[in-house]
């Protein structure tokens, strides 16, 4: 089968993904991606729409393509958990009618948590099904490459833990706090939270020093100082509104515990990074300990030597490290074995590859 190109839109709270795929007979033929760091909580109702005309001219104008030429736009949405709304309905309605000013409604379709993807129309009647099913699509896509395999996809903000068997998504839950509960949603990631969400303490000077409970500093200004991301990859606005630069991330850490760069050092603040990564990682190993606990009871095929395929921007330093510490060896990267070409935008490849496998 030939399709000439699917748009895939990942539309986040934070970031919004987006990837261009021109498929032939089951295999990408040209790809291009592009993210945009979106705060929601930020925006308005009007900045929605631009927003995504945005993603028109950076990824396909820019690419020479025409909008016409796309036969299918693949959705998922997980912003409307933003506070910018009310209520999630309100938040999958807002974004629905922004999507309809700068897309045709009759190309969209939308991943729902049933694994099956639904037009406009129904998206708006069956608005619960769509939420923060972006996992389902991620899932699907891989299935179609591996049968049986544990995916977890690491984005900036959350952890996503999903078994897969016969080539199908096999989660206990469908909505997040189901996944919450059950261990397959974590809300961690590489760039966003919060130091007090990971820590109360941190070492200083041989002793254990409570926190200040500011938003002072973020998980991505530790990340930066240890080396785990790059200037490029700090996606995120930073805690202050100052640059991302590593001399204001030692100084924004600084500050959690009420300090600056002219009363601690950095020497004593790579310490104090080194801490808040091992606490985050404690946390990421208990959470797949439960999972996997709870799994290979309810799927017995999962018990022997289980194969991991990992994706997502903090794939690297936050999941491959867990699973090394727990014993496991087979780990698989998402992008190999897929053949897409970029992991930051992994979600966004998936709903479009998802999309073009169910054709």
């Amino acid at each position: 089968m030939v399709c000439k190109y699917i748009l895939g839109l990942d539309i986040g709270g934070a970031n919004t993904k987006a990837a261009l795929v021109k498929f032939k007979n089951s295999e990408i033929f040209e790809s291009f991606s592009f993210i945009e760091y979106f705060p929601f909580w930020e925006k308005t109702i009007t900045d929605i729409p631009n927003m995504l005309r945005r993603i028109v001219e950076n990824l396909i104008m820019k690419n020479k393509v025409s909008l016409k030429e796309v036969d299918f736009i693949s959705i998922t949405i997980t912003a409307e958990l933003s506070d910018a709304f009310p209520t999630k309905r309100e938040g999958i309605s807002t974004i629905l009618d922004a999507l309809e000013q700068v897309f045709d409604a009759e190309k969209m379709l939308f991943i729902n948590n049933n694994s099956k993807f639904i037009n406009f129309s129904q998206a708006r009647e069956e608005y619960a099904s769509i939420e923060a099913a972006n996992w389902v699509s991620t899932s699907l896509f891989l299935g179609k490459f591996v049968s049986k395999c544990i995916l977890i996809d690491a984005g900036s903000t959350t952890i996503d833990i999903i078994p897969i068997l016969n080539s199908v998504p096999v989660a206990k839950g469908k909505n997040d706090v189901e996944r919450l509960i059950n261990h397959e949603l974590i809300y961690t990631g590489g760039l966003r939270p919060t130091i007090p969400s990971l820590t109360h303490f941190v070492p200083y000077k041989g002793k254990m020093a409570r926190i200040s409970f500011e938003k002072f500093a973020l998980v991505s200004d530790v990340h930066r100082i240890l080396n785990n991301i790059s200037n490029e990859e700090y996606l995120n606005d930073t805690a202050d509104n100052r640059s991302k630069s590593l001399e204001n991330c030692y100084a924004r850490l600084a500050r959690v515990i009420c300090m600056d760069l002219e009363t601690i050092t950095k020497t004593e603040l790579d310490t104090i990074a080194k801490y808040i990564y091992d606490e985050q990682l404690e946390i990421i190993i208990t959470e797949i300990q439960e999972f996997m606990k709870d799994l290979t009871l309810r799927k017995p095929e999962f018990n022997n030597e289980p194969k991991f395929v990992i994706t997502g921007l903090s794939a690297g330093f936050l999941i491959k490290n867990v699973l090394q510490k727990l014993g496991y060896r087979n780990i698989l990267s998402y992008e190999e074995i897929t053949n897409i070409p970029d992991r930051i935008s992994s979600s966004a490849f998936a709903v479009a590859g998802a999309f073009y496998f169910q054709l």
